[in-house]
């Protein structure tokens, strides 16, 4: 079975709680959406959006190789549409998240500045894309693919 991304549904936040506490992450909340990888019916990475301070960013992403990581990063786009999003990542990574989208910006807001000055990392943020989805028509194809109607 080839490597997918989804949302998480909210009884799988236990497991990923075991897979955020053994990469040193802080576990998903109810509050949070998160996205896995999965191969074969295994969890082969996951990444989480948050809103924090007012910014939408992405935090707590695990992705063992760029393959899954360019394959979070690129449902993540689709997932937060028309939302302007940040990221603090190392150098190495830099390139996958830059093909995503995301780019080095001038202005950093000074919470992220800080936390990325003290961990060595760098903030990125996807502007919003021209050609993004609405968050509307995301919620009715999904809708619509499981066979459900949002009213």
């Amino acid at each position: 079975m080839p490597l997918v991304a989804r949302l998480a549904s909210p009884p799988e936040f236990r497991k990923l709680a075991d897979l955020y506490a053994a990469a040193g992450e802080t576990p998903p909340t109810m509050a949070d959406m998160v996205l896995l990888a999965e191969e074969d019916g295994a969890i082969r990475g996951a990444l989480r959006v948050v809103m924090a301070r007012g910014l939408m960013r992405l935090d707590g992403v695990i992705a063992p190789n760029d393959e899954v990581l360019a394959l979070l990063l690129q449902q993540a786009g689709r997932w937060i549409g028309r939302e302007a999003c940040w990221v603090l990542v190392s150098k190495q990574n830099m390139p996958v998240y830059a093909a995503a989208g995301f780019e080095e910006q001038g202005l950093v807001p000074d919470t992220l500045q800080q936390e990325a000055a003290a961990r060595g990392l760098v903030a990125l943020l996807r502007p919003v894309p021209e050609e993004a989805e609405s968050t509307e028509a995301i919620a009715l194809d999904a809708s619509a693919a499981a066979g459900q109607t949002l009213h």
